[in-house]
């Protein structure tokens, strides 16, 4: 009997490399997409983050008068105690935090504040950025520090070891040490005014010999942000020697040595493509862009200044 010959189908090995070809066009297309969506909704997730500490501000104003101070300072001497961001926890649900709070001791180096400064505060951390663990400082046991990604506007820096209020930076913003802004006191209107805006956390290096504490919960010196430079600024932060840890997406120079001989300028940056996003006096949530004109960018950080604010 003779056998026929079955033909059997099946792909040819160049027709294998030209559906895997396919398949490699097809993921190279839609992972963009999928990049963009992600992006989207960790975007929309800071701005909320946002829009809930302007209402933690409102009610804080509401309740007390004014907005809180940048930070306190005793003195002199100089005695670090809460920054804005610890006087606000009561204000967003977080009493519980709040009451590890030791005002009898510096947030900086007093033992009573190790819980308040080593304890997360979610609403402070954005998305997009890179999360980094917390960071403590050279040859000491005063940390860990938190960090997050929210910095409140204290004026045109830098930013010095003064405990007068309109002494302590070049021009005034809205969170200045001791300060007791009031909602009348913002002569440009609270719609034109930067309250919060996002900066970007540093991994410290794996020696132990510096920690950058740039977005620092608890402490002063890296709590705020100034607006002499525009968002995204490739110009380097000022900041203190071991607490500066220069990278390319968030340059610093070291300025000075210890709390007290500060020379501090913090800039506002984020991961965010082309932008960082604020909060504004009003409570609404912006994102701007890092080609913002320098002029319009600090006519919003100025709370009464009359500058005419273009488009941004």
């Amino acid at each position: 009997m003779t056998g026929k010959r079955v033909s059997v189908g099946g792909f040819t090995l160049v027709e294998l490399l030209v559906v895997i070809a396919i398949i490699g066009v097809l993921v190279a297309l839609l992972l963009p997409a999928v990049q963009s969506a992600r992006e989207s909704s960790r975007r929309t997730k800071c701005l909320n983050n946002l829009k809930q500490l302007g209402i933690a501000l409102h009610n804080y104003h509401d309740t007390l008068g004014s907005f809180p101070p940048g930070y306190l300072e005793n003195g002199p001497p100089l005695t670090d105690r809460a920054n804005w961001i610890t006087l606000l926890l009561p204000y967003h649900e977080q009493a519980a935090v709040f009451q590890l709070y030791d005002p009898t001791t510096s947030t900086g180096g007093g033992a009573g504040n190790f819980r308040l400064n080593s304890t997360d505060i979610p609403v402070m951390q954005c998305p997009s950025d890179v999360p980094v663990p917390p960071a403590g400082y050279p040859g000491q046991t005063i940390g860990p520090f938190v960090l997050g990604n929210y910095l409140a506007n204290n004026g045109f820096g830098p930013m010095i070891s003064e405990y007068r209020p309109a002494l302590s930076v070049t021009k005034p913003g809205v969170f200045m040490v001791n300060s007791r802004t009031r909602f009348a006191e913002i002569a440009d209107g609270l719609s034109n005014t930067l309250l919060v805006a996002e900066c970007l956390n540093v991994p410290s290096n794996s020696g132990g010999t510096k920690y950058d504490w740039r977005g620092n919960l608890t402490y002063p010196e890296n709590c705020l942000f100034h607006w002499n430079n525009s968002p995204n600024s490739s110009t380097p932060d000022w900041l203190r020697d071991v607490l500066c840890i220069n990278i390319p997406r968030a340059p610093c120079i070291a300025t000075h040595s210890a709390y007290s001989d500060r020379k501090d300028i913090v800039s506002s940056r984020s991961l965010h493509p082309s932008g960082v996003q604020v909060l504004l006096g009003d409570g609404s949530g912006r994102f701007v862009s890092n080609v913002i004109a320098l002029a319009t960018w600090q006519a919003l950080g100025s709370p009464n200044s009359d500058e005419t604010i273009g488009d941004f």
